[in-house]
């Protein structure tokens, strides 16, 4: 629509499928075809990341569960994730509370704190009802002040960074994060050899040579479990098409199971744009 928010994709969803690697290197493979073909010798830039590298580089960095999420929630948004680091090496001071807040903030019990809240709201005339409740707001406090009382060491702050600036093209890059990890002495377990299956599926397909694996790319929808990808022209910011894995999506619409997924979808318009 002219002027408008609105923009025309299509897609392909593979749900279900139990081989992770072949999956994800199918969908890549649709994705880069797709192009190739309303794109006759045209080049096309392909970037890969992957959500469960990030999260188990995090985790193996000993951080705690809630910064683990914050950071992961924040990967793909490079403003949102140097914010987060720069909160993690430099914490802020809590914003000062009055007594007995301040104690039982420091004691971490959430329902003394909550029911001192509940007065607080009751006497300033303040409903229960609205917005969050006391419970709510307690736990958000215990949740922060835990976070502002971890520090990132120096020595995790570089070998977070380090593991940020890696980029590689992919039939490179498995063994270059295996030495990352033997050299930043961290275990990246599972999601280091499923990194290696996909990309040996890849590879099987003929298109390792032509992606590049970066670090630091991410998509920012919190959905993503694994695999995230982009394809677009050299120089153009804008991909062309764009997914990766969320085998937790369907659980968060209402599946009772967790169902595998991975998929991609591509911008009609910039498509029809790029064509000769």
């Amino acid at each position: 629509r002219e002027g408008g928010a609105e923009f025309f994709q299509a897609g392909i969803e593979d749900l279900g499928e139990a081989d992770i690697a072949a999956a994800d290197a199918r969908s890549m493979a649709d994705a880069h075809a797709l192009l190739t073909r309303l794109l006759p010798g045209k080049a096309l830039a392909v970037t890969i990341g992957d959500q469960s590298v990030f999260e188990a580089v995090l985790a193996a960095l000993g951080l705690p569960r809630g910064w683990q999420k914050r950071l992961a929630r924040a990967f793909g948004s490079p403003g949102a994730l140097e914010a987060a680091l720069s909160d993690l090496t430099n914490p802020t001071r809590a914003t000062a509370l009055d007594e007995p807040a301040a104690s039982l903030l420091l004691a971490g019990e959430p329902e003394p704190l909550a029911t001192h809240i509940a007065e607080r709201m009751e006497a300033a005339g303040h409903s229960l009802g609205a917005g969050r409740s006391p419970q709510e707001i307690a736990k958000r406090l215990i949740e922060k002040s835990e976070l502002r009382s971890v520090r990132l060491s120096d020595e995790a702050l570089s070998a977070l960074k380090a593991f940020l600036d890696i980029r590689a093209p992919l039939g490179e890059a498995h063994a270059v994060l295996e030495a990352f990890a033997s050299e930043a002495k961290l275990s990246l377990g599972s999601a280091l050899t499923k990194f290696g299956a996909r990309a040996d599926a890849i590879a099987s397909r003929g298109l390792a040579g032509t992606f590049e694996y970066d670090a630091a790319f991410g998509r920012p929808l919190d959905y993503y479990t694994g695999l995230v990808f982009e394809i677009g022209l050299p120089g153009d910011t804008r991909p062309l098409a764009g997914g990766g894995r969320y085998d937790r999506l369907l659980t968060l619409l209402g599946a009772t199971a967790p169902i595998p997924g991975v998929g991609f979808s591509a911008w009609i318009d910039r498509i029809a744009e790029a064509r000769p």
